[in-house]
């Protein structure tokens, strides 16, 4: 790879500043971060301060590496500080896909990883007393239809075989545990939970700078080049020169890195809460407050919010920045969820963009000079992007390539990535049409 300017301060057209939002409303406070003014020499130097720039600028500082974070908003901006909170395990794809496609050794290894991706956010909040709400009740994935329903007794059989901690939901169970008759059926894993994912973002950073990381809000990285063995980090007031760079932008990447921008394609949902909900309301909907999502292709996720609100998100999708209609949607499917509990009054709408790659899986890309990108959660952002974020640590610290779980491989383009708008669109319609077949032939 070699570098050229960006325009990391455009963050997808976005201004700077949080979007108003519950978790804006009830996180821990922003770290102190000043810009970055004058030059300073590191090891490493990390780009985008949510989860796994975070996650990495913490192992590598901790192992002894200089470490700076160069932020263009502040840490949680993004991604990181705007979606459910839910930890899941797992990847897209079922443990016997993965071994399908990437053997019995490799894919067994990585789905053994991705199952135990929550261990490691619990691992850190615990560690680093992180002030982020964490319920490590589980996560439930109900069915929407009876085709559904066969996907995922299958899939919670191959981690029973695999000794996890699931479990198939009696169909009297369902309701009750869920609060909603709108299911045929569910199973759920004991791995997963719910955090404040703003306070797990901004803790994450606190105690980065603990372990003696240099982080700088308000600074985006501007431009980059080759200077002897390392590189230059131009900001608008200042500079980082470094051995190594760990690009974690994620949806929001630029051209800093060129191709980087063009590997995924930027997807916006949404999120919403209501008002605090009455003790009944409260007692049926997910009572063991466990964090939930369906089966749909428009997937919904519910949960209740550690300030006892129902929040609830994804639904419909869109690539541009109007996120009206993605709130409209979610407040239809609140009332279809859980309209015999009463009206829903809402309160909070807020919404922000993930990176879909291609094949739906996580993607490390390293040049042979120092740079290292890391994206592609698909949805599974929180326990995912912390483990790329250790995973690339360790990789500069010396792992070797083919011991990783996720060996870096080439960065691709993914194609008519300048038609994403349209496209997104599309498949969402699409997709929507589906879910309505399904339920209407096999409900």
């Amino acid at each position: 790879m070699t570098s050229v300017r960006g325009a990391s301060a455009r963050l997808a057209g976005e201004e700077p500043k949080l979007p108003e939002s519950l978790w804006a409303r009830i996180s821990l406070p922003p770290v102190a971060a000043p810009s970055l003014a004058g030059e300073i020499r590191v090891d490493v130097v990390v780009i985008g301060g949510g989860f796994a720039g975070c996650a990495a600028a913490l192992a590598l500082a901790e192992a002894g590496q200089r470490v700076a974070i160069l932020e263009a908003a502040e840490p949680g901006w993004g991604a990181s500080g705007r979606n459910n909170g839910q930890v899941i395990p797992g990847l897209k794809f079922d443990p016997d896909e993965l071994v399908r496609r990437f053997g019995a050794e490799r894919g067994g290894r990585l789905a053994a990883w991705a199952g135990a991706l929550p261990d490691r956010v619990f691992a850190l909040v615990a560690r680093h007393a992180i002030d982020c709400d964490p319920v490590r009740s589980g996560w439930i994935q109900p069915a929407y239809t009876r085709r559904s329903l066969a996907t995922i007794e299958s899939r919670c059989a191959q981690w029973a075989a695999r000794e996890a901690p699931v479990r198939m939901l009696a169909a009297e169970e369902v309701e009750p545990m869920l609060g909603t008759p709108r299911f045929v059926g569910a199973w759920i894993d004991r791995r997963g939970g719910t955090i404040n994912p703003l306070s797990y973002a901004r803790g994450l950073a606190a105690a980065a700078q603990r372990a003696g990381v240099a982080l700088h809000a308000r600074t985006p990285a501007l431009s980059m080049a080759r200077d002897g063995g390392g590189w230059v980090v131009q900001t608008p007031a200042g500079s980082v020169r470094a051995g190594r760079v760990f690009v974690a932008t994620a949806a929001y990447a630029d051209d800093l890195v060129p191709g980087l921008r063009r590997s995924t394609v930027p997807v916006r949902t949404a999120q919403v809460a209501t008002a605090p909900l009455s003790e009944v309301a409260l007692r049926t909907i997910l009572p063991g407050r466990q964090g939930a999502s369906d089966t749909r292709r428009l997937l919904t996720s519910f949960r209740i919010s550690p300030d006892l609100r129902l929040m609830m998100g994804g639904a419909w999708a869109t690539g541009g920045l109007d996120d009206r209609h993605l709130l409209a949607h979610l407040h239809r499917a609140g009332a279809d969820l859980f309209g015999h509990l009463g009206p829903l009054r809402w309160e909070f709408g807020w919404s922000g963009f993930f990176p879909v790659t291609d094949d739906h899986l996580p993607h490390v890309h390293e040049s042979a000079d120092g740079i290292t990108c890391a994206l592609g959660c698909n949805g599974r952002g929180i326990a995912l992007s912390t483990a790329l974020g250790e995973m690339v640590a360790a990789r500069l610290l010396g792992r070797a390539a083919d011991a990783l779980e996720i060996p870096p491989t080439p960065m691709p383009a993914v194609a008519f990535h300048e038609f994403r708008r349209a496209g997104i669109a599309a498949v969402t319609l699409a997709k929507s049409l589906q879910d309505r077949l399904d339920r209407a032939l096999t409900k």
